[in-house]
Formats: structure tokens, sequence, C-alpha cells
């Protein structure tokens, strides 16, 4: 070998080596969140007020540049109360409601409200305001500190300002000054008051994150929130669309605790609880900032991860957590998309079938050895046709009277991907997880692995007289006597008591009618015979119990799950 293509040789080992240097250092520089922002309360579910505690010490303060400053601290077991500041009325028994003033309703009880009367001026800061705040209270008025853009002394939760306005003159009286201010609602604003319902303070501004925290003393350091216990800490938020919105911050690892045990149930095998763990701490990490309007990355329910909190916490969980630590599904070195779900009912479904993205990684799979006798492996749902009726009127659908239902179309796993009704006056076609939508009960249908049956014609001939047709249908050519069933066409709806030419079937791909336009009404109950429960796609939860009895690990049942993935 000569000397310069030994150079040259040199020179190409070390420039590979570089890149390899910087390949495995880029990887290394890629870093995950240690923590996860979850919404307890949000939306629909938000809250007028929530009760917090701890078993010892309770800190209360707010972040402002990610820095934490301490308001006041509650002993253990005494309850802090947040509440916002807006219109509520106040019962006989004491109980706390919200309305709305300019909805013309009456209310009953003591009206209190979002106006308010500083008294003085702006203060330096918050001891000052305390001070002051505690004198004034020992002549008789209740005062509080108001951080308002600054911080001052106010008194009063009135419900208009003539209310406020007019109190002024006692005020004066009692206190013996004359510089009172009439503060005017704002969507900001919170109120912190003790067990006792005696105001601690206002919070009004937009630019701190109010946070409760377990102090230091507390082990675990656990707090409770309207009675459940977490983890981690508390922030309240006020939205226009989420008020308030009360959100668990806290460890992604310790997050985990409360999902995998939600998920899963802790007496499961230890391997399949390890590939829940490495499956939601995987989604977790994807799904970080889904719902940052609200200011928080993961919803406690179904619409995310189901996260329990501290109370469902179980030794074996939080150990195939600890074991799995930091393990994530990857594809091509990038965290893939995971799913999960409760049942396949013997094969798993290609995203493409239930949310119309192709990935390689998740695509249908055998799944053998999922328990026959496991929840919701069989399950049949009945339906009458008025059932189905009332169903689509509910979602803004009108096509008469239902007079069949029949699948148009399954997937190559088995499950149905178009499934049409028609009613007397038109038909309507849903295509995948929109059948489950459309036929569940304040929910989702168990799954789309199913068939139909109706308590239409039967094939053989009724004492009272026999009529049937050829029915020529995609298995083949066959004799349906439908006698006894009803004919819908534009003349309304008939019985078919006699042969009076062909009939058309629904469902069939030939054949002539009765008269102009008509359609054999099959039957009137529609029984659904299925498998499964979910939507199908990536790892079956039944599944991964059963293949971690015959001895897979956590990582070979997430990667017959879901193809092509290293964990990692």
């Amino acid at each position: 070998m000569r000397k310069g293509s030994r150079i040259l040789i040199s020179v190409l080992v070390i420039l590979s080596l570089v890149v390899l240097v910087l390949a495995n250092t880029s990887a290394l520089a890629q870093s995950y969140p240690e923590t996860v922002r979850i919404g307890l309360y949000y939306g629909s579910s938000a809250v007028s007020s929530v009760a917090l505690s701890a078993k010892a010490e309770l800190e209360v303060g707010y972040y402002q540049n990610g820095q934490f400053f301490l308001l006041f601290a509650e002993e253990g077991g005494k309850q802090v109360i947040a509440r916002k500041d807006t219109y509520f009325v106040r019962s006989s028994s004491g109980v706390l409601t919200e309305y709305n003033p300019n909805s013309g309703q009456p209310v009953e009880g003591e009206t209190i409200g979002p106006f308010h009367i500083q008294i003085g001026d702006k203060l330096v800061d918050l001891t000052t305001a305390q001070n002051v705040a505690n004198g004034i209270r020992e002549l008789g008025v209740i005062a509080y500190p108001a951080y308002d853009g600054g911080w001052a002394v106010w008194t009063g939760f009135y419900s208009d300002q003539d209310k406020a306005a007019a109190d002024i003159q006692n005020l004066a009286a009692s206190l013996g000054i004359e510089a009172f201010t009439v503060v005017a609602p704002a969507s900001n604003r919170i109120i912190l008051y003790n067990q006792n319902f005696e105001p601690r303070m206002i919070l009004g501004t937009s630019d701190i994150k109010l946070a409760i925290r377990p102090g230091a003393s507390n082990n675990p350091k656990v707090l409770s929130v309207n009675g459940k216990q977490y983890r981690g800490e508390i922030e309240i938020r006020r939205f226009s669309d989420s008020d308030m919105t009360v959100i668990n911050v806290l460890n992604i690892e310790e997050y985990l605790y409360g999902v995998v045990p939600s998920e899963i149930e802790a007496y499961s095998p230890i391997e399949a609880i390890k590939a829940q763990a490495v499956a939601a701490r995987t989604y977790t990490y994807m799904n970080m900032g889904k719902n940052k309007k609200w200011d928080f990355d993961l919803r406690n329910t179904v619409d995310d991860q189901v996260y329990s909190g501290y109370d469902i916490e179980k030794p074996t969980s939080n150990q195939a957590v600890d074991e799995t630590k930091g393990k994530k599904v990857l594809y091509n070195g990038q965290l893939a998309s995971v799913f999960y779900f409760s049942s396949s009912g013997g094969m798993t479904e290609d995203n493409v079938y239930v949310w119309g993205t192709p990935l390689p990684y998740l695509v249908s799979v055998p799944d053998p050895y999922e328990a026959g006798n496991s929840y919701n492996y069989n399950w049949s749902r009945t339906f009458t046709a008025a059932d189905i009726k009332k169903k689509l009127l509910n979602s803004g659908v009108d096509i008469g009277d239902v007079v069949s239902m029949t699948v148009e179309e399954y997937t190559p796993a088995g499950r149905v991907n178009k499934l049409k009704i028609t009613g007397t006056t038109g038909s309507i076609t849903y295509q995948r997880e929109n059948i489950r939508l459309i036929l569940g009960d304040n929910g989702y249908l168990p799954s789309r692995m199913f068939t139909i049956s109706t308590n239409g014609a039967s094939t053989g001939a009724p004492s009272s007289g026999n009529t049937t047709v050829s029915v020529v249908s995609a298995e083949g050519q066959s004799t349906l006597n439908v006698f006894g069933s009803k004919a819908v066409s534009a003349n309304g709806i008939s019985d078919i008591t006699s042969a009076n030419g062909s009939v058309k079937v629904v469902g069939a791909t030939s054949s002539t009618t009765i008269s102009s336009g008509a359609t054999v009404v099959q039957g009137d109950v529609y029984v659904l015979t299925g498998k499964g429960w979910g939507h199908g796609v990536g790892m079956s939860q039944e599944g991964a119990k059963g293949f971690a009895r015959i001895g897979y690990t956590y990582d070979q049942i997430l990667k017959h799950y879901f193809t092509g993935v290293t964990v990692e």
C-alpha cells in the first residue's frame, strides 16, 4: 500500500469516528422533561372552588419567573379553600352556589360578589398589608391583604357597586379614615379562605401562578384536593373557558405511579405491568403540551390516560415504573405514537382503519394469548329500530324510521369499517370509529369487531304463507323467505303477506322490487355480537397479560404490538 493511500484511509477513519462521536453526543443531548402538568379540573369539569390540605404543613404561594414565593403556611390537617372571585348566593345552611346576575333568574339567600373596597392606599409589600389588615380586624372590620398589581388591604364581597359604595360611610365611622376606593370585578382574581371560611387574601393577577404544595415535613409529600390525594403540587388558574382550572404538577415517574394501576390491574403479571408503564411513559412524552391553551399537558381521563393520583398506587405497579425508569418506545430513534386498549378479540387493528393515518409500527398483528374469559372479550348489544332512530336524531341525523342496519365493509382484521343505516326517508353510512360513537351508550360501543343479526324474515316456511325471493349477494345466491316482513316504499310501510313480484332485500347486489322504490324491512331488533374492548390499535392489555404468562419480557411484548420499534 502506498503512503498516500494510507494517509487517505487514516483521514477517512478519523472522519468516521468524528461523525460517530457527534451522533452519540446528539443522542445523549436529547433530553426529556422531568415534570408533567396534569389537568384535574378543566373545561366542563372546571370548579368554582377547591379545598386543599396536607397531613403536615401546607404551603401556599406563587411562581414568578420559575421561583416560588411563600404567601402563608397552613398547619397540618386544616383546609385552605381557593374560590374564584365571582357571584355566589349563600343558602341558609351556608352552602355557596355560583350564579349569573345577568340571567334574570331570582336567587334566594345572601348574595356575595366580586366588588370590594380598598382601605387606604397601596402598600409596599405583603408583610405591611398583613399587619394593616390585622389592625383593622381588631376594630371589628373583616379585612385581608389583596394583590392586584400591588399589595393593599381590602374588605367586603359585594354583589354590586351601589352596595359597596353604601358601606363606605359605615367603614369611615368604624375606622376613622376617609380613604376608600370601590374595586370593580376582575376575571383573574382568586380568594383564599381558611377552613372556617375566613378570607386570608385575594390574588388578582395573571402574571403569577398560584401554587399550593405539601411542606417538607410531609412524608410522603402528598396533598389532598377535594378529598383525593396527589403527589407534587397544585396550580390554580382562571381561563375564560376553563374557570377554575386545577393542575397537578409533578415528576413524570411519580405521575406514572398514579396512571399504571388505573390502566392495568396491579395483580397482572409484572412484565405486562412493565409494558404498560413504558407505553404510558412514551405516551406522556409524546403528548407534552397537548392542552397548552389551559397551561397543562395531559388530562386525567381516558381522553389521555386515566390518572387517579396517590390513592390508587400499588407496590407492584410502582415497582414496574421504577424498574423501567426512563424507558420509552422509539421508532427510528424517535418517540413512537403508542396506543393501548383493553382487548383485541384476537387481532389488533391497523391505524389506517381507525384514525386514517398509516404508520409502519401501528399495523395489525395477531393477538393469540388473550384469555377468552377476560372482561368484554365477548359481548353483545341489542338495539331496537326505535333505539337507533333516537341515537341518529340525537346526533342531528333524520332518515325517518330505521328499516335496516347492515355492514358494508370489514377491515382485513375483521372489524366493521363501513356501517349503513337505512330509513324510510334516506340512509347514512358511518365509517371507522364513528361507528362505535353513534352506537355507544354515553360513550363508545365496546369495539367494531361484531356481526349483526335481526329478528327479520326466516328461511323456513311460516304456517300462514310463503313469500320467497332470490337474493344475489357477495356470498352467492340464496333464497330468503320474507313473508311477514314489511316493505317500505313511497306509499309507506306495508306488510308482505303474499307473493307479489320480486322483493329488494337490503344488502343484496342484484334484485328487483315489489313496488317502485320498495325495501324490505328485515326486522326491528338488531343484535350485535362482538369481541374485544377498545379501538384495537397498538397494545392489547389482555393480550400483554397473556404474553407475560408464557414468559415474554416487557420489551418483547412491546415489540410484538409495535412493529419495528426499539425500547430504550
